[in-house]
């Protein structure tokens, strides 16, 4: 059911300063540094190097939406091209999940180049420290978010998901 697997990571500062990428960013940047299968909703946020890079922003900064529905956190890639919010039903856990936006046309009216994906349910997999990501993509189940990540929580996917990161092959080489 897992279509595609990313694992992004915060870089270290040398290994940011070897790559040519800012250090000491105030916004945390998130690189893709593994995948397992394959998901074309990604190629728009990847950049002219190749690399996969999000980050995490606060929603209050660019999401005009109802306070009940707002989530706290976004992913955004380049071009100020939104990701994904990130909902958590859980306060106390680092599991989330989110979608492509589905709107046709972003709001300096461009088409929305993810607009096709809107089906699609990412979950994310944090970790503690907010120094890593995974990204789990499954296709046209955004209807089933609630189900599939009570699934998740409850150890359903534990297999499938050792088995993408098990066969996960390098995005990106950081050097």
């Amino acid at each position: 059911m897992i279509t595609a697997y990313y694992r992004l990571v915060l870089l270290s500062d040398e290994v940011k300063a070897k790559n040519n990428i800012k250090v000491g960013a105030k916004v945390p940047r998130y690189d893709c540094v593994e995948y397992s299968g394959q998901y074309d909703g990604i190629n728009p946020f990847i950049n002219p190097k190749g690399m996969f890079k999000l980050s995490l922003m606060d929603t209050k900064e660019f999401v005009i939406a109802d306070k009940r529905r707002m989530a706290e956190f976004a992913l955004v890639g380049g071009k100020n091209l939104n990701f994904s919010s990130l909902y958590f039903e859980d306060a106390n856990s680092n599991i989330g999940y989110g979608n492509p936006n589905g709107k046709p046309y972003l709001k300096d009216g461009r088409n929305n180049p993810v607009f096709s994906f809107r089906q699609d349910l990412y979950i994310f997999l944090i970790d503690d420290a907010f120094t890593q990501l995974e990204i789990l993509v499954l296709r046209n189940q955004k209807g089933f978010a609630g189900e599939l990540l009570q699934s998740i929580l409850g150890g359903d996917f534990d297999a499938e998901i050792e088995n993408h990161r098990n066969r996960a092959k390098t995005f990106y080489s950081y050097g």
